[in-house]
Parts: structure tokens; C-alpha cells; sequence
């Protein structure tokens, strides 16, 4: 398998409701919104370290079990830095300004709203990182000069009964012909 390494492309879209194969993210991205930007040096993935408990021995000190309580939280993180309005409604919230049927512009909402999209990632390598269920937090983000559309997506638990929160992907097999 070839490594994870860096990223490509960019999509987000609906909360994915059943069990990812390569056949269905193909599908999926046919119908997800493609980030056409990502600013330089944004892009990131983490996985924070799970939760443990560690059990010591009265006697020696010295552990003697470790308990995992939770894992960690995965996160992919980018700054478009140029996108359009509909971007910002879709990943920030709020409501777009209209002029007749024209949209002119963007104003924030009341109250921090909570946006759950599916993301995935496309690394330079051609592999996919998908997010199935992802709490995202858009913001504005000033980097180089530039405000751009900050994205945080958080990998949550998908509702959808035997649908994981996060799946990695050969690309070859996603991006094969199908017959």
C-alpha cells in the first residue's frame, strides 16, 4: 500500500449514512461540493492519544496494566483560502444575503449553529481519509494576509447502525473502473 502522504483534494458533503466501500465513496464524491483550495501549509490530520487509566502495583510501583477509556479524537484541518459564500453558509453556517435571486454576500447567525458534514481527504499519494460523520467548525482564519474559510472536522460516531466514523482507502481501488 502505498503511504499517506500530504494532501491533493478536498470534498465535504452529506453526513454518509451506510457502510463505506470504494465503490460507494466513488459515488459519494460524485455528489459531494470539491474544495478547490486549501492555502498553503493548512492542511493537517491529527488523532489525539486515547484516554487511559494506568494501574500500579502497591507493591513495585511500577504499572502493571493499562486501560483504554476512550481513543482519541481525529481531526482534519484546512484553510480554504479562496471560496465563495455558499462555502462559508455550508461550513460556518449562517444565512446567505440576496439581492433578487443574486447571492451578494453572508451574515452569521444568531447562535453558534452545529454543522455535521462528511469530509474526505485525498492525499498526494492518491489514498482517501473519509470522515463519515464529522462535527465541523468554520471560522475565519487570517493567514499570510489572507482571511481564509478556517475548517476544523472532528470524526464523530455515525447514528447509522454499522457505519464506522472513519475509514482509509486504497485509491487504486477507488478510483478503478467500475464494470
Amino acid at each position: 500500500m502505498k503511504p499517506f502522504i500530504g494532501i491533493k483534494k478536498i470534498w465535504y458533503g452529506a453526513v454518509i449514512t451506510a457502510a463505506v466501500t470504494p465503490t460507494t465513496l466513488k459515488t459519494w464524491l460524485g455528489t459531494a461540493t470539491e474544495v478547490k483550495n486549501s492555502h498553503q501549509d493548512t492542511w493537517g490530520y491529527t488523532e489525539d492519544d486515547p484516554t487511559t487509566t494506568d494501574y500500579i502495583n502497591e507493591l513495585t510501583g511500577k504499572v502493571y496494566y493499562k486501560d483504554v477509556t476512550a481513543k482519541g479524537a481525529k481531526t482534519m484541518a484546512f484553510t480554504m483560502g479562496e471560496y465563495a459564500f455558499e462555502d462559508k453558509k455550508e461550513l460556518q453556517g449562517g444565512e446567505l444575503v440576496k439581492e433578487s435571486n443574486t447571492v451578494v454576500g453572508w451574515q452569521e447567525p444568531e447562535v453558534a449553529e452545529i454543522i455535521n458534514k462528511a469530509v474526505v481527504g485525498m492525499t498526494k499519494t492518491g489514498n482517501y481519509i473519509v470522515f463519515t460523520n464529522a462535527a465541523v467548525i468554520g471560522k475565519g482564519n487570517f493567514v499570510e494576509k489572507n482571511i481564509g474559510l478556517g475548517v476544523s472536522a472532528v470524526a464523530m460516531e455515525n447514528s447509522a447502525e454499522g457505519v464506522a466514523g472513519e475509514y482509509w482507502f486504497d485509491g487504486e481501488k477507488v478510483d478503478a473502473p467500475t464494470a
